[in-house]
């Protein structure tokens, strides 16, 4: 099996987290936000900005609006990873996911940090954040997986911008 990489964007209801993974993944359409209504998913190449492209499986809709707690996940992105394996002759060692989590309460679904930690106590490996309008205490909590971290005050600035922060913070062209 594949070792599941995961960069991910929090932040709570309504700062752009999926807008901000639609547009990393070029899930672009006719949408109110540039975005397609009802895409997502399946694979997408992200060209790096030191060249090549990086096969990543993208998921617009946190994990806490889509209804599921993280033993789900787990086990969804889990059949992904086996499926996409399954597909190629050449063998992986990583399957990459790009996702959205919600940092704060939401109809009694657990907080990014819980996903996060479920998954790596699964074996996941956690690349990088993006975390959009984040608090102090949002700060303390995250810091402490030890990974790159991106703060975007995403009120401040146009999507683009937000956009780019976080493409940049990721080394995606």
């Amino acid at each position: 099996m594949a070792t599941i990489r995961l960069w991910a964007v929090l932040g709570e209801g309504g700062v752009g987290k999926s807008t901000t993974v639609g547009h990393l993944a070029g899930d672009f359409g006719r949408g109110p936000n540039g975005l397609r209504r009802g895409r997502g998913g399946g694979l997408r190449q992200i060209l790096l900005r030191g060249g090549g492209y990086l096969t990543i499986h993208p998921r617009r809709q946190s994990l806490q609006e889509a209804g599921k707690i993280p033993p789900q996940a787990v086990t969804e992105i889990g059949r992904e990873s086996a499926k996409t394996q399954k597909s190629v002759r050449i063998k992986s060692e990583y399957f990459n996911v790009l996702l959205a989590l919600r940092t704060d309460s939401y109809r009694g679904m657990p907080r990014a940090f819980e996903y996060l930690s479920h998954f790596v106590n699964n074996g996941w490996q956690i690349e990088s954040l993006v975390l959009l309008r984040q608090t102090d205490a949002d700060e303390n909590i995250y810091r402490r997986f030890g990974v790159p971290i991106c703060y975007i005050q995403s009120n401040e600035l146009t999507i683009l911008q937000m956009i780019g922060h976080a493409r940049n913070h990721f080394g995606w062209a």
